[in-house]
Formats: C-alpha cells, sequence, structure tokens
C-alpha cells in the first residue's frame, strides 16, 4: 500500500523552494523539474578578487507517488545523464533500485503546518544575550533571518560578527515554504534552530495576512525539531540518481547560499 501526498502542496512547495533559489524550472512530459544550482567563488577579471556566483549544476525532476508510466521519462533522462535526480514525494510501487537507481542522500519527509494566529507568536522571539537577528528581502516574496553572534560568543576577532544561524521563508498563494533552515556547528545545542523557525513564522505572519500553512522539506535531523515545533509528517520524500556514489548538497534543506 502507497502512501499518498497532495500533489498540488508539492507544486506549491516546488514553485516557492525553486523561485527562492533562483532556479530554471520547467515542465515536460508531466515532470516538474528544476536546474540546480551550486555557490562557488569565481576569480574576478582583473585581479580584484573573488565573488561569490551561481553555478548550474544538473536537472532535478520533481514526482509525486508515480506510477511506472509517470516514471519512464525520468528514467530515460538519467539514462542520457546520470548524474541528474530524481525526486519521488511519497511512496512508489516501482523498484527504482531494480531499475539502476540509489539514494543519493538520507531519505526526507514532507511536513506542514497550520498558521493559526490564534495559535503561532506574531512577535519576534527574543534571542539569548551575545544574538542578534538581521532581517532583509534577497528575493521578492522572501523573507530570510540571519543570527550573528559577537563577543564572547563568536569565533571571530573583537568588533566583527560570526553568522551562528539562519533561515528562509517564501510565499506562494496562501503558503508560506520554509527552507535553508542551519546552525553553525559552533552554536548548536543552544535552541537556535528552534528560535529560526518562530523568527521566520513571525515574519511570514505579519508579511501576508493570506498565509494559512507553512510547508517545508526536512531532513533527519530537522524532522525531531519541527515535530516538536507542530509540524505535522505528510510523508516520505526521496532522491534518486544513478551517479556513482551520494550526491553531496543534493538535500532540499541544503544552505545554497547564506
Amino acid at each position: 500500500m502507497t502512501q499518498s501526498i497532495d500533489d498540488t502542496l508539492v507544486g506549491t512547495w516546488f514553485a516557492a523552494w525553486s523561485r527562492s533559489r533562483g532556479y530554471e524550472t520547467r515542465i515536460q512530459d508531466g515532470m516538474r523539474s528544476a536546474l540546480r544550482k551550486k555557490r562557488s567563488a569565481q576569480r574576478i577579471p582583473g585581479g580584484a578578487g573573488r565573488a561569490a556566483m551561481d553555478i548550474p549544476t544538473t536537472w532535478e525532476h520533481v514526482l509525486v507517488s508515480p506510477d511506472a508510466d509517470a516514471l519512464a521519462p525520468a528514467l530515460a533522462s538519467l539514462e542520457e545523464q546520470p548524474d541528474r535526480l530524481v525526486t519521488v514525494f511519497g511512496e512508489t510501487d516501482q523498484d527504482l533500485t531494480s531499475a539502476g537507481l540509489h539514494s543519493a542522500v538520507l531519505p526526507e519527509r514532507f511536513m506542514s503546518m497550520e498558521l493559526d494566529r490564534e495559535v503561532q507568536d506574531v512577535e519576534p522571539p527574543l534571542l539569548p544575550e551575545g544574538y542578534e537577528a538581521h532581517v532583509d528581502e534577497p528575493r521578492p516574496g522572501s523573507r530570510r533571518v540571519r543570527f550573528y553572534a559577537a563577543g564572547a560568543l563568536s569565533g571571530v576577532p573583537e568588533g566583527e560578527e560570526e553568522l551562528a544561524a539562519l533561515g528562509w521563508v517564501t510565499f506562494e498563494g496562501e503558503t508560506a515554504v520554509f527552507d535553508r533552515i542551519w546552525t553553525s556547528p559552533d552554536h548548536r545545542r543552544r535552541g537556535l534552530g528552534s528560535l529560526v523557525m518562530r523568527h521566520l513564522t513571525s515574519e511570514a505572519l505579519g508579511a501576508d495576512d493570506e498565509l494559512e500553512r507553512g510547508l517545508l522539506v526536512a531532513s533527519p535531523d530537522g524532522q525531531k525539531l519541527y515535530g516538536h515545533l507542530g509540524w505535522t509528517d505528510l510523508g516520505p520524500v526521496r532522491i534518486w540518481t544513478r551517479a556513482d556514489g551520494e550526491a553531496p548538497g543534493a538535500e532540499h534543506t541544503g544552505t545554497m547560499a547564506r
């Protein structure tokens, strides 16, 4: 018996997730596809140092509980280029390992939460002493929250700030899609992940009165945190590839750009 995930919700997540990351997208043969990018430092001509640039890497095809007919174009695409990714939301009766695929990263989970102003706090949370929050809008319809540490909490020279944690939220219709929730290894186990989520929720509720739900794809490390914060597990997300070995950075919650 397969576990079903609402295709419309996946489409909403995909639209916001890819837009916030600046990914080129297309729909072909019934598949949602995004051209993945990674952030790389490139030398500036004339010896002026280096600048961060987004470099296209590979196409990712996103399918929801696919049958054999729906999977066929994706498998053909991987025959053409083995390093492409096939992401399956929900489950499928098809044996992808027998088709020569393997998991690119550890399995993730698709999660949702009702955004209820009667329940969620619309005020930004207070941060522990030594941390401060910076909020900006790096892309239209997105908010980014970054926590910086200074003084004794920071590992950088006096007078400078160290990035301790961050997160993004992007709006798509009545939905807020949360992404790139990250905490520096030097600042973990201090509750910053929970505070980032609360701060993003506050930003979302303050920015758009029409928002009704939140969506995210959770890594294994994040699932316990989101469950503790009241998020509901909608089902599995698996990323498959033909390429040898794992695919670092293929997970949907990675920090492509800080």
